[in-house]
């Protein structure tokens, strides 16, 4: 399905987290999109279409605000969804059961939830309201309430370590049980310019990942969202051109993704097996060639072999 996604920097937010700057994440500054320019573009569609808002928080907008961003989708060709990208908290209490009673009346294709991090300390630590209780609760409402969830979560964040991010995951996949597979998105921490963490970092009170160091922690947590009743669809933030001039320091990589690929393809297949031969599928050997044979080199270091004798052992198929 033909996916139309829209923008809406900050709409709904109440507070700016420490990383925060959703104009140079999405290259869309000025006023947010109106639901009317987006109902317009829903019937110029000739094919059923995933509508989408990213960007703020969706659900947090006020409820008549809410409710004209649905009604777009119903302008468009039968069978279209929306899907829409909210703080995890907005849906507590009799507002948010309204708030659900709401959604069930629209053709609801995922809701994306931002969860940086489970840990208190890290949510504290980037100016998150709400706490570990609620995200849970409301990851448990809205999946019994029969909607499809994705998670957001962050590596590199300020008192964040790759034990809690880890661990993170193994949280999250109890909550999605036999109810999954649900969404995974993972994001690095970037300092991006004139935010707060821009200030830590120049006082020396924030220090970044390591694009290596990102490249490994997201690898580890493909591999456990793979067991965790997780399917990952992106890993890294979208390239473009304002994030790219935004970025002050951190694990940027325009393919940072393919990192990640290669390192969890690595750690499979040593722990697979230690020895080799190790048969892989046509469509992945890139997962180990690709970026200078990054994929190779760590199976090399995770094994002790040499990487002639591993690019010798790989059986394609």
């Amino acid at each position: 399905m033909k996916r139309a996604a829209y923008f809406i920097p900050f709409q709904g937010c109440t507070r700016r987290c420490v990383y925060c700057d959703q104009a140079a994440i999405t290259g869309t500054d000025g006023p947010p999109i109106t639901p009317e320019v987006v109902a317009s573009d829903m019937r110029r569609l000739t094919d059923p279409a995933e509508l989408c808002y990213f960007g703020g928080s969706f659900a947090r907008q006020d409820a008549e605000t809410v409710t004209k961003y649905l009604d777009a989708v119903l302008s468009a060709p039968f069978g279209s969804v929306v899907t829409f990208s909210s703080y995890p908290g907005d849906f507590d209490g009799s507002s948010g059961d309204l708030l659900i009673s709401t959604l069930k009346q629209y053709p609801i294709g995922t809701i994306e939830l931002g969860i940086p991090s489970l840990d208190e300390d890290v949510l504290a630590a980037c100016h998150r309201d709400g706490g570990t209780e609620s995200i849970k609760r409301n990851l448990i409402k809205l999946r019994d309430a029969g909607f499809h969830l994705g998670a957001q979560i962050m590596i590199g964040l300020p008192g964040q370590s790759p034990e809690s991010s880890a661990s993170d995951i193994g949280r999250l996949g109890a909550i999605v049980g036999d109810f999954g597979p649900w969404d995974l998105r993972i994001y690095p921490c970037l300092v991006l310019r004139g935010t707060e963490l821009e200030v830590m970092y120049r006082e020396e009170n924030y220090s970044p990942l390591t694009l290596e160091e990102a490249a490994r922690q997201s690898g580890v947590l493909l591999r456990l969202a793979k067991h965790s009743g997780f399917r990952a669809i992106r890993v890294g933030l979208p390239e473009s051109e304002s994030l790219r001039n935004s970025v002050i320091a951190g694990p940027y990589h325009p393919a940072f993704g393919e990192l990640a690929l290669s390192e969890a393809t690595a750690l499979e297949l040593a722990e697979e097996t230690p020895f080799g031969p190790w048969k892989i599928d046509r469509k992945k050997i890139s997962h180990l060639t690709g970026h200078g044979g990054r994929g190779i080199a760590r199976l090399s270091e995770l094994t002790s072999i040499s990487e002639k004798s591993i690019r010798d052992l790989i059986l394609k198929f």
